[in-house]
């Protein structure tokens, strides 16, 4: 084969807002009437503040009827055939915040300023479809349930079983706990046991932050500045909370931190932490949970979804993560994404690497995660459209 296969790790998927509202229980469709149209200019308003506006109408106009491929399971398709890409991960949040589920089940899934049910709902909506999209054509599209996990466990396991019955491959779950437990909290362990049994994967994804004063200077430099530490959260509440030890074929993934030489250094922190030493000796039991260093247990049950890496990202970083753990993104179609411009930033990142390396990082590795795809069928594709192994034969200048 003279071409790569390529799995991406991050894509992101919703309707139009105002077409959810079919796919949620009626009961709700008065409440979604009524705030349907706030959302939507409440979330342009965010957009406004959020991405220059000139870069922002300039890419809109680049990319075009491109963008619709956030519902359009053609033109998804068609996006993907140019972008070289067999199959992807499906956030939510479609075109950013414009498609994303009504009631905040969005991919900040935030635990503040919201009401659990209707979060809930906005959930289920969201998941329906995406079942529905999926179907369309499930070789190529791994779906994420989305699971406000923090509120009601039982209501988890039943939303779990669902849209595991309904053919989607992960649950998504929020970042932020707010004043809700934690994950290492023994409340969760039926739902890493459910997880666990039916192989279905645990993704987190960036965006979910404290809430910020948007009408403040310095607001997004301190977002983009912490919003790794604010992703990686779960993983250390996990790991030191004896998680992977009780449940050690649960499989985590973590999407899109913005710069992947954040891990190696938390890594290093959490063996540190992890190990007795005597300005450490005082503090209470913090490793009984663990027979391994943590950094193991990451090696064991963790990958990184990579995507948006920024122009300063150097290799040495892939290989301090581990090149098993590392799953290529696109973010499409966020405009911080690699789309419409793909295969350069696939040069960019990945150019003059092992081949063996870059296939691990392109697929291999998704397929270690979701080991139930049908592989055959996504060689048989990327023999058509993947990137040829030539392109990536010399180090991008």
């Amino acid at each position: 084969m003279d071409r790569y296969l390529v799995v991406s790790s991050d894509g992101h998927a919703g309707l139009p807002p105002e077409r959810y509202r079919e796919y949620l229980d009626s009961k709700y469709h008065a409440e979604f009437d009524d705030r349907v149209q706030r959302e939507i200019v409440a979330r342009e308003e965010h957009e406004k503040r959020f991405l220059l506006d000139d870069f922002n109408t300039k890419w809109r106009a680049r990319v075009g009827e491109g963008l619709t491929g956030a519902w359009d399971p053609e033109m998804r398709n068609k996006v993907l055939d140019g972008d070289g890409v067999v199959a992807e991960v499906l956030f939510p949040d479609g075109i950013t915040e414009r498609n994303a589920p009504p009631f905040s089940a969005d991919v900040g899934l935030r635990p503040f300023g919201i009401e659990p049910e209707l979060q809930w709902a906005g959930a289920r909506a969201h998941n329906r479809w995406l079942a529905e999209f999926c179907k369309d054509d499930p070789v190529r599209r791994i779906g994420l349930a989305v699971i406000p996990a923090l509120y009601d466990v039982e209501e988890n396991l039943k939303e779990i079983r669902r849209a595991h019955a309904e053919g989607l491959k992960g649950v998504f779950m929020p970042i932020i706990t707010d004043g809700y437990a934690m994950y290492n909290h023994t409340k969760y362990y039926p739902m890493w046991e459910l997880l666990q049994d039916l192989n279905m994967s645990v993704h987190f994804h960036s965006g979910g932050a404290p809430a910020y004063d948007t009408t403040q200077p310095g607001w997004i430099g301190t977002y983009l500045s912490e919003y790794a530490f604010w992703l990686t959260r779960p993983m250390w509440s996990m790991i030191f909370g004896g998680v992977f030890e009780l449940y050690p074929r649960l499989k985590v993934c973590f999407t899109e931190a913005g710069g992947e030489f954040w891990f190696p250094w938390v890594l290093e922190l959490m063996d540190i932490r992890a190990s007795v030493k005597h300005t450490s000796g005082k503090l209470g039991d913090y490793n009984s949970n663990l027979t391994m260093k943590p950094s193991e247990y990451f090696a064991r049950n963790i990958w990184i979804g990579c995507s948006a890496l920024p122009d300063e990202e150097t290799t040495d970083a892939y290989y301090k993560i581990g090149i098993d753990r590392i799953m290529w993104g696109t973010d499409y179609p966020h405009p911080e994404g690699t789309w419409p411009a793909t295969l350069d930033k696939m040069q960019a990142s990945l150019g003059g690497l092992p081949e063996e390396d870059i296939q691990k990082m392109f697929a291999g590795n998704a397929l270690q995660v979701f080991d139930d795809l049908d592989e055959d069928a996504l060689w048989a594709l990327a023999a058509r459209i993947g990137p040829r192994k030539t392109q990536f034969a010399k180090r991008a200048a």
